[in-house]
Formats: structure tokens, sequence, C-alpha cells
């Protein structure tokens, strides 16, 4: 349990902060912990808070992080609120320090008293403030990591119910990357014969294997006895590659994030390993594997291609990743014309002609659209020169399905007539299944706790540059494109077990 002068200072000073518009401590009850807070919230403004990194390495994460959620809170705003109540976010800006997100976590909880945590920001700061939280029984609605601290299958204790995570937890990534491997091919899978697992000694890496090997002992013996695991100790992935090689696995599970994805990826490569490859949502973006080139020499970049090393990858390995959000449609057309989001996009040469000449945008679901226009709409208040880049940014989608999933508890709780209580908001969470925003559905009913079991799959190719302007010939460029939707770890199950 953390150990800090000021979480002992809390104590002597609890019944002092019992003051607000909110009664910041919560009573316990002997042995059982503490309990979630049945006092109502009076004002007019329901607080809720976070810290995140909005300067220093993490700025270009949690900026767009924190506008998603506060248009989020905007447009629900707009829409009336909770019985006319609205909700604002408190936002500290801890530089993505971990001694920095305890001490403002406090400040949050004791001083601003807010209702409750949104959007719980960062790996560095989830493990150091969980306690803090479940100590008061503080509502967290989605946190911003994987992290296997937040896994709970079968939370009971107030204070396990009030933590409420939502992005893929490793440990259950691990068990879809697997199921994920030996689904058929018409079912989204990988249809492997036999696979083979590389991981290393990384938290999220050794995450993801433990759910891996989890799910493994309830696969039908057929696929149980074909999976071949290496842990690589070193940063020299050629021993692991050579034994899954000659151990005739067809498919890779990389669970190795980062540099050392890549770095694997490429090991595989100069052995000549022709096989199918599949890793973590967090290793989804193509844009690692592209570097921008000066190619006249003027000290200007012109173009942005692949990388040299990784161009024998492509050309060997069919690379796969996971993605737990899907903005994807084949048919869709633009909705609204009308919009500034809309005429953001036309002026920018970015929509096509129909046979009437009317503009329109392909490629995206309708979601998404009413989403890219509300965090659009905000920005435009809010940091007007990025408007147009927050309304498609990831790190704002996802600050968005924070906040939203915040409001949604709201909206749930509205709808039972209920008053705003923390005891009352948690069992409002708890009472259904819950559309998640660009995602599938979450529930958090009989104690889960485990984030979002449902994933699409992804693949990320070579596309080819053909690009006249570059002096003609062949350039390569990585890009990435969701090829099945999301599919839940069940419906696998049910596929493999038949």
């Amino acid at each position: 349990m953390k150990k800090t002068i000021i979480s002992m200072l809390t104590l002597v000073l609890a019944l002092t902060l019992c003051v607000g518009l909110f009664v910041g401590c919560n009573p316990t009850d002997g042995d059982n912990g503490p309990k979630l807070s049945t006092e109502v919230w009076e004002g007019d403004v329901i607080y809720v808070g976070n810290t995140a990194g909005t300067t220093g390495a993490l700025a270009s994460i949690g900026g767009p992080f924190n506008l998603g959620i506060e248009a989020a809170f905007a447009a629900y705003n707009a829409a009336g609120g909770f019985n006319g109540k609205t909700v604002a976010l408190k936002h500290y800006d801890d530089g993505g320090v971990a001694t920095q997100a305890v001490t403002l976590m406090e400040k949050l909880i004791h001083e601003d008293e807010v209702f409750a945590i949104v959007g719980n920001f960062g790996s560095y700061a989830v493990d150091v403030n969980l306690e803090t939280l479940k100590e008061e029984a503080v509502p967290m609605i989605y946190a911003a990591a994987g992290n296997k601290t937040l896994l709970n299958e079968n939370a009971t204790s107030d204070a396990d119910r009030a933590i409420f995570p939502v992005q893929p937890l490793n440990q259950t990534e691990g068990r879809m990357l697997i199921l994920r491997a030996f689904a058929p091919l018409t079912a989204g899978g990988l249809g492997a014969t036999k696979v083979g697992v590389v991981s290393n000694s990384n938290e999220a890496s050794a995450s993801l294997l433990a759910g891996i090997k989890a799910e493994a002992a309830n696969l039908p013996e057929a696929q149980r006895n074909n999976i071949v695991y290496q842990e690589v100790v070193t940063t020299d992935y050629s021993g692991a590659i050579n034994a899954l090689q000659a151990a005739g696995c067809d498919t890779v599970i990389l669970t190795v994030i980062g540099a050392d994805f890549t770095t694997a990826l490429t090991t595989m490569a100069n052995a000549n390993y022709y096989c199918k490859a599949l890793t973590s949502y967090n290793n989804a973006s193509a844009a690692v594997f592209n570097a921008s080139y000066d190619l006249d020499g003027d000290g200007k970049t012109e173009t942005t291609l692949m990388a040299e090393q990784y161009q024998p990858v492509f050309s060997k390995i069919a690379l796969y990743a996971q993605a737990w959000i899907d903005i994807t449609s084949a048919t869709y057309l633009y909705s609204d014309p009308t919009s500034a989001l809309f005429n953001t996009y036309v002026l920018a040469g970015l929509t096509s002609k129909d046979a009437e000449g009317n503009d329109f945008m392909a490629g995206f679901n309708a979601e998404y659209w009413v989403i890219a226009n509300n965090i659009f709409n905000y920005a435009l208040t809010a940091d007007p020169a990025n408007a147009f880049a927050m309304s498609y940014d990831a790190y704002a989608l996802a600050g968005y399905i924070a906040g939203d999933l915040f409001c949604k508890g709201l909206e749930a709780l509205e709808a039972q007539g209920k008053e705003l209580t923390r005891a009352n908001y948690v069992e409002a969470m708890e009472s259904g299944v819950i559309d998640l925003a660009l995602a599938d559905t979450i529930s958090f009913q009989n104690g889960m706790r485990a984030g979002v079991d449902a994933f699409a799959l992804t693949s990320i190719f070579d596309m080819f540059n053909l690009d006249a302007s570059l002096g003609g010939g062949l350039f390569h460029y990585a890009n990435s494109a969701t090829i099945h939707t999301l599919t839940s770890m069940q419906d696998y199950r049910d596929l493999l077990a038949a």
C-alpha cells in the first residue's frame, strides 16, 4: 500500500474534508474496506478529474486525449446533461512524471473533491495511483493503459467495483491473440496450424504472454499442442526466430512492443522466414516503418517513404495487428455536407464526386462522423489551429471514448430515476451491457473488470508509391487498413470448439 506523507495526513484530516459540494471521504465497513459514498452531489456542475502529461514527452498524446474528453462532455452538456447538471473536467499536468501524478491525484481527491477520475492517463501513473483510488473508493472510468494491476474478473468490494478499465488490458488481449491466430480466415482469424510466440521480460509482453497461456489451456488439444514459446532475455532475437522457423510455425505472435517489435520483424525477414505475424494493438501504427526523406538535397523533406531496412519485412511476412476501435465502412457517405468539418475536407481536396457531382466522403462509418464533428466543433473553441487534425487524431478519439463512457453512466443513472451518488453511479455502470463509442460493447456486470474483449484485425502492408513527382519508379510506403470488423473472444471460442 502506498505510503506518503499526504495520505497519512488525510487520515488525520478526514473529518475536515467533508465540507464541499461532495463529501470527499468515504465510510468504511470494518475489514471490508472503504465503502462507496452515498452523499448526493449538490452542485450544478459535476466535476471529474485526471492528471496527464500535457507538456513534456507525452504532450502529443495527453493534449489530444484531454481535448477528446472535453469534446464528449461538451456534446453531453449541450444535450441537457444530468437533470440539468453539466459535466466539467479538472485537469492537472503531471508532465509524464509518476511522483507528480501521485501529488496531483491527491489534490483532485482531497482538495478538489471531484466526483470521479475520467481518463487515468498513462502506465506510469496508473500503478502509483490505483491504490489511492481504491482506498478512497473514488470511481475511475477508463485508464489509458493496459497494466496488469487493472485486471479483476471478480470485483466484489466497493473499492474494486469503483474501477472501470476500458482500453485493452494486456492479459485480455493476449487471450484474443492466440484465439485469432487459430481462428479460420473466413472469420478474421489467421488460420494457423502451428503458432510460435515471442516474448521478453517487459511488463506488457509478459502480461500478453500470461493471457496467451491462460487461454491456450482451454483450447482444443489440436491447437494447444501446436504452440511453441520463445522468451528472449537479450536484444538478440535470432535464436528465438530460428527455433520457431525450425519448428515449422506458420504463424508467429509477437508480444514484444516498440523497438523490440521492429527488431524481431527484421530478424525474421533477414532469416527468410516466410510466415504470418500477429501483434498487439500497441504495434498497430504503420508510421513506425516510414521515414521522411530529402530527395533533392535542399534540406527540406519532400516525402515520407518506408525506411529501407523494413522493405524485406513486407516481401516475406504477412503482418497483422489487432485494433479495438473500428471506424470503417465500405459504403457510408458523409451525411452532413453543411457541416464545417465536411467543408474542411472539401477545401483540402479530400472528397470525391458522385454521379450528380456532389462531394462525398467514403470509408468511415456514421458513428465516427458524429464523433469527429463533435471533436472538431469543440476544438474550434479550444484549439482552432489544430481542429481539423484533432477530428481524426487517435488519442483525441480515445479521450472521447473515455468521456462518453462516463456520460453513459450518468444517462443510465438518470433513466433509473436515482440521485447522483458514487454508490448509485457504480451500480448504474454495472446494470447492463454498454455500447462503447467506436468500439463494440463492454460489460462491468458480475464483477468483470477486464477491459474490452472484442478486437478488429488490421493489415499492415507495403502499398507502394508510384508518384511521378518523386522521379518515377517504385517507392515503398507502409500503410494499414482494417480488414475484419470487431469480433469477440467468445465468437472465436465457439468456432474453435465446434
